[in-house]
């Protein structure tokens, strides 16, 4: 039995009952059948449908009943297009508003019947989470250990490997050339560094936990169906250095869809607390964010948005912020890239999940693209065009209210439905 087994099936089952649906009692019915299947939250069609002549995105309830979503029609068409352009690969992409958890856009490339997906791309929850989860670790380190993000740590055998042989365990004197902190490591995603500290600092059961919070195992908190992302953490008792290393960097057997990785980007946008996803305009409104539960506290917040932009700033997101329209974009945002080989589906899978801007959060952003024999754009690509097409339309929302062509909201003038 693989990883990823449990979802596929509990998948089927609705899949069938949705086909049954169908034929007996047409779409609505079907919708509702499937979401009475899957825990009674609405179950999101496999595609996104086009605006209505109200220029409103509607989506199915759990009733079946068309509802208003959330979605900005402008960024949703623009990303769509985007993709397309860049050949379909398979991709998605969420964009959330940090205050109100409003999803803005819910993307994909290739459709999901065309490469064996089961849902829409960006709730599909196999993909690899990859290094995307050294957010994690890097969480429990704050949190557990007060690690001090710009103290050296001795650093032996590279970052592109966990090996076997436990060089990565070695300890030596920092120096000038075998040393890294842990604001460079998060930026250059170095996996020896992680694999040291996971074992050194942390441990499975503090790194477990942690991930546990940020959503696997506990479910992603959402006013629609989310399936759990797959999580595996090795078992102690019959667990190497190695293995708990590897975790630790990134390469447990570990999922993430894209929704889920803009749950865990909010919860960071929000110094830790934790912001639902909101798709439907008539979901009830999210309590302030002094009164939602924490899952770190607010030192920890402060240390981890410290150094989220040393993935963009000389990291491994900066070749996507450097060039073009990309470049006002590069001091404003902060976030984790992740690259993995995956096997649902099959290629290497690239991510990144950030906000922006860094000092005062409005927007986060989750992408995921896996590259095939032919590929243009990569999962900071994504994120980076997603970023420009927001804050060049904030810009003109802006400059129009000034010129008082239209109404804005005090303040941010954001894309924010209520």
């Amino acid at each position: 039995m693989t990883w990823t087994t449990s979802y596929n099936i509990r998948r089927g089952i609705a899949a069938a009952l949705l086909a049954h649906s169908v034929v007996t009692t047409g779409f609505s019915a079907a919708h509702a059948e499937e979401a009475k299947a899957l825990g009674g939250a609405p179950v999101l069609p496999q595609e996104v449908p086009e605006p209505s002549a109200d220029g409103i995105i509607y989506l199915p309830g759990a009733d079946g009943q068309p509802r208003a979503s959330t979605l900005v029609p402008h960024i949703q068409s623009y990303l769509t297009s985007y993709l397309i352009d860049a050949q379909s690969p398979i991709a998605a992409l969420v964009m959330a508003d940090v205050h109100t958890g409003n999803i803005l856009a819910l993307v994909q490339g290739r459709k999901p019947d065309n490469w064996g997906g089961h849902t829409h791309s960006a709730l599909h929850p196999s993909f690899p989470a990859a290094s995307v989860f050294k957010t994690v670790v890097t969480t429990a380190a704050f949190e557990v250990t007060e690690m001090d993000s710009h103290l050296p740590i001795g650093l032996t055998g590279g970052c592109s490997h966990v090996r076997e042989t436990g060089d990565w365990m070695r300890d030596h004197t920092p120096g000038r050339h075998d040393s890294m902190t842990l604001r460079t490591a998060f930026g250059k995603s170095c996996n020896g560094f992680y694999a040291k500290i996971g074992v050194n600092n942390l441990g499975l059961g503090i790194i477990t936990e942690f991930a546990r919070r940020f959503g696997w195992d506990t479910g992603v908190p959402a006013d629609f169906h989310v399936d759990r992302s797959p999580f595996v953490p090795p078992v102690p008792q019959y667990s190497s250095t190695h293995t708990v290393g590897s975790f630790a960097a990134g390469f447990g057997k570990v999922g993430l869809s894209a929704a889920h990785a803009a749950y865990m980007m909010l919860t960071v946008a929000n110094s830790g607390a934790t912001t639902p996803l909101r798709l439907f305009r008539d979901s009830p409104a999210l309590p302030p964010v002094s009164q939602r539960p924490r899952i770190y506290s607010a030192a920890t917040a402060e240390r981890l948005h410290e150094i989220l932009d040393s993935s963009v700033r000389g990291g491994t997101a900066g070749f996507a912020f450097k060039r073009g329209k990309y470049r006002k974009l590069h001091d404003i945002v902060g976030g984790k890239t992740g690259t993995l080989t995956g096997s649902s589906p099959k290629g290497l899978t690239t991510w990144f999940a950030g906000l922006a801007p860094t000092n005062d959060p409005e927007v986060v952003v989750a992408a995921v693209v896996v590259l095939e024999d032919r590929w243009r754009i990569k999962g900071p690509n994504l994120a980076a065009e997603a970023l420009s097409i927001y804050f060049d339309r904030q810009y003109d929302r802006k400059a129009m209210s000034a010129a008082r062509l239209i109404p804005v909201a005090k303040g941010r003038g954001k894309y924010s439905v209520k």
